[in-house]
């Protein structure tokens, strides 16, 4: 017999909404637990003003719709979603919890969302002829509140939302099931893990070519087309482009024969001008956030990679009064670090011996930083990466060489290395600005999401500059001209009141 959960576990959603919106989305909640085999029967209790969830293997849950305690401690508007499994399984509470995060956003959270976004916003303005009809378009960006913005820019032009695919890259973001349920719920698109990344992208080919379409798509980080190149390869002609938003998605197609378009929003000037920083500071932001107690100021931190995400984590790091070092295997890289009075030092682990840095954030992916280099580190020192997924730091090689590994749940996992120090890798070697966190502000976020959409018009229109292979000349010409950077500059240059209004 299996054990139940015990004490009582809850599980709470706050919602910025209207009272009659709240209720709706409520009510939509227990429509859908009403018909879940996982549900028996869903019953409205008058006397506890909430919804008693009787489960299908004999527990039971509860739904209540509630305002927060202190309303002075939320945003206006905001009405809280109490769910609480008083008894069961953990399979059952696995179960009922997974259904209650599914929760779309409101119209309101949706509208503010726009508001923060102008340029994405407005882009059918831009182009009223719906440029994006004639194809299908496969997206693998990060799912927080931008990306919905992004996602209804695209339908505005011209993309049917049937032929539009999701693959949710499994980060633990701030808002990950929400958005999830937002593209299911709201707008009918399918999205698929991105553990089942070849299942989704087939799926994704036979909806839209039934229709006799090809595909745009629009990634962050490499997953789509370096995965139809190795194990699909009979559908690459399938897609007529690739927009890519991140260097190490360029990195992971730099060597393949591309036989499609790239159109490299990661190497665009704009950019390298105006992301990097906001990236850099978000890192920084968020592993302060985690680590409230510690003090970081006058203590050794070091930055694996000074490009152009770390050479800005490097600028923010002292501007926090740490003392930085900087590695980078590129020797041009290193000089230039060394040039703008950062720490530097050949080989790596004689840098980390000497500098002995309490804080380590890496912004190469290369996982050049194991077991050797963590065991010169001092007593409770943090890893933290910027890149993509998990290869930043060699995990496996840690795990290999410590006596005891433990997960310390938002924080990351500590290693205990053997013959060494205990290291916490936070939030488990994942990006650190995407941890259960938005990144970047959505007003800081605009152009790029509104250049990935630009991308996707020029591919689709088949403008002949955009030729197989990387096309950074091309990606600049186009988006100098596409207006947006000049919309940019109106809404946050000089004359500017910073997008409101």
């Amino acid at each position: 017999m299996s054990a139940s959960v015990q004490p009582p576990v809850a599980h709470a959603v706050d919602v910025v909404a209207s009272e009659g919106e709240a209720r709706h989305l409520a009510g939509e909640l227990v429509a859908r637990l009403a018909v879940s085999p996982d549900v028996r029967g869903m019953q409205w209790d008058e006397g506890a003003a909430s919804w008693l969830c009787t489960l299908a293997a004999g527990g039971r849950g509860r739904i209540t719709l509630a305002a927060p305690a202190d309303p002075a401690s939320a945003a206006q508007h905001t009405h809280r979603l109490v769910a609480v499994l008083e008894q069961g399984t953990p399979a059952e509470a696995e179960a009922f919890f997974r259904a209650v995060r599914h929760l779309p956003f409101t119209a309101t959270e949706i509208a503010a969302a726009v508001a923060e976004l102008p340029l994405t916003s407005r882009l059918a303005e831009r182009w009223p002829h719906k440029p994006l009809a004639p194809v299908g378009v496969l997206l693998t960006i990060h799912h927080m509140r931008d990306f919905l913005v992004l996602v209804d820019s695209l339908i505005a032009l011209g993309v049917d939302p049937a032929h539009m695919t999701v693959i949710d890259k499994e980060y633990p973001y701030a808002h990950t099931h929400r958005v999830d349920a937002h593209l299911v719920y709201r707008r009918g698109i399918a999205v698929w893990r991105y553990r089942d990344l070849l299942e989704g992208i087939e799926d994704h080919i036979g909806r839209v070519a039934a229709a006799g379409k090809r595909s745009v798509i629009m990634d962050d980080g490499g997953y789509v087309l370096p995965a139809v190149l190795r194990d699909l390869p009979a559908h690459a002609g399938h897609f007529t482009g690739l927009v890519e938003q991140t260097t190490s998605g360029i990195r992971k197609v730099d060597g393949l024969e591309l036989p499609v378009p790239l159109f490299s929003v990661a190497e665009s000037d704009m950019k390298a001008m105006i992301e990097s920083y906001g990236i850099a500071d978000a890192a920084v932001r968020n592993t302060l956030r985690l680590l409230p107690e510690e003090k970081f100021e006058g203590q050794p931190a070091l930055v694996l990679g000074f490009g152009r995400i770390g050479r800005e984590v490097a600028r923010v790091l002292a501007g926090r009064r740490m003392r930085v070092a900087v590695f980078d295997t590129d020797i041009t890289r290193l000089v230039a670090a060394h040039e703008e009075g950062f720490l530097t030092g050949r080989p790596l682990t004689d840098l980390v011996s000497a500098h002995r840095p309490r804080l380590v954030i890496g912004c190469a992916g290369s996982r050049s930083f194991g077991v050797e280099q963590s065991r010169l580190l001092p007593s409770n020192a943090f890893l933290v990466s910027t890149t993509s997924r998990n290869f930043e730091f060699a995990l496996e090689e840690l795990r290999q060489g410590s006596t005891a590994v433990t997960d310390r749940g938002v924080l990351g996992t500590s290693y205990r290395l053997a013959g060494g120090p205990e290291v916490l890798v936070l939030g488990h070697g994942m990006p650190i600005n995407f941890h259960y966190a938005e990144s970047l502000p959505n007003r800081y976020v605009d152009l790029v999401l509104a250049a990935l959409a630009a991308g996707a018009v020029a591919l689709s229109g088949g403008d002949e500059r955009l030729r197989p292979g990387h096309n950074v000349a091309a990606t600049n010409a186009i988006l100098a001209e596409s207006g947006i950077v000049d919309d940019y500059y109106r809404l946050y240059g000089p004359a500017g009141g910073g997008g409101r209004g």
